[in-house]
């Protein structure tokens, strides 16, 4: 009896452990969800004329985008608060609680590994745009010039923006399908699914990427689905490798590391 008792009292002391861990999960994204929300509210005039107005301040989107673009974003605030607050211990690899000490050092560590990678990366895709700049049409290197224009602030709602469609909307889900696939299997390898979420969804969002360029410049050239296809797969591949080696802080710092860089080589080359 006093086993079965003592069994009891810490199972519920886990359930209440586990509560206040989702609790503080919510206090953490709530704070998020608010501070960026500041931002677009103050960026809001940036904003509408980089998607409504034409070059060479914006891309030039029509009224019938409003729609998409708010159900992106209710997708993309639904699935955030979904793998981070509920399911952020069963997908996230830095989800195990640590002292203080062991977190501020484990930070440190993903901020540095995101900073340089954000950095290669934008190094190596700058190189590919200016061994490529010649073949591309020049429908599309007249909206590569909007990257020399955009503001500080615009740039890293863009790079959260961005971070975030990947992970929750297309890399997480696509791992949570494959885990389940992979039931059958007799021995499941966590290198391989990680692998499987990795080059899956890099290949669907470069597959997007390219019909989406495409649509938006007005022009089918096989040149330019090419380059936006290598791009793309170089930086959702390093945002997915971030992500599940490193940490969710790694993966938005290099991405903003990343558009921070492009955007600052477009302004000066452009």
């Amino acid at each position: 009896m006093i086993e079965q008792q003592s069994k009891r009292q810490i199972t519920l002391f886990e359930a209440v452990l586990n509560n206040y861990s989702t609790l503080q999960r919510c206090l953490m994204f709530t704070c998020a969800f608010l501070v960026v929300s500041g931002l677009m509210f103050a960026e809001r005039t940036n904003i509408a004329s980089f998607l409504f107005s034409g070059l060479p301040m914006g891309i030039g989107l029509t009224s019938n985008f409003i729609a998409p673009l708010v159900a992106v974003g209710f997708l993309a605030l639904s699935c955030s608060a979904y793998f981070g607050i509920i399911c952020v211990s069963n997908v996230s690899p830095t989800s195990q609680q640590t002292n203080g000490n062991g977190f501020l050092s484990e930070l440190r560590v993903a901020l540095v590994f995101g900073a340089c990678f954000g950095l290669l990366t934008a190094i190596l895709c700058s190189l590919i745009f200016v061994i490529a700049e010649p073949h591309l049409p020049q429908a599309f290197l007249k909206y590569h010039q909007i990257f020399g224009s955009l503001d500080f602030v615009l740039i890293v709602l863009a790079a959260i923006f961005s971070s975030t469609l990947y992970l929750s909307v297309l890399m997480l889900p696509l791992s949570i399908i494959l885990s389940r696939l992979m039931v059958f299997e007799t021995t499941p390898s966590q290198f391989k699914l990680t692998t499987a979420s990795i080059v899956i969804s890099s290949i669907i969002l470069a597959l997007f990427m390219a019909l989406l360029v495409a649509v938006i410049t007005a022009t089918l050239s096989m040149n330019l689905i090419i380059f936006i296809f290598i791009i793309t797969i170089i930086t959702s591949s390093t945002l997915g490798l971030l992500y599940w080696f490193v940490g969710l802080e790694a993966s938005l710092i290099a991405n903003l590391v990343y558009c921070l860089l492009v955007s600052y080589l477009a302004h000066i080359f452009l």
